[in-house]
């Protein structure tokens, strides 16, 4: 997952569709800053090959609450 530009761990569990992150101790992040779950920087194959599931699933298992731009 990429914040800011800068991947960042996933800590613990995924529960429901909330995750939580380490920023790191120095971070100045701040709710409503860029979040990335794959795109550019980040593609899903290696999310996939990460989580031991197809791109195709993890794509097609998000809910209608996450928001999603595309972009050519």
């Amino acid at each position: 997952m990429l914040v800011n530009g800068r991947e960042v761990p996933i800590v613990g569990r995924v529960a429901m569709d909330m995750i939580c992150v380490d920023l790191g101790p120095q971070a100045q992040d701040k709710a409503g800053d860029a979040v990335v779950l794959w795109g550019e920087g980040l593609p899903v194959e290696r999310i996939a090959e990460i989580t031991k599931v197809s791109a195709y699933e993890l794509i097609t298992r998000l809910t209608s609450r996450v928001a999603m731009k595309y972009f050519d």
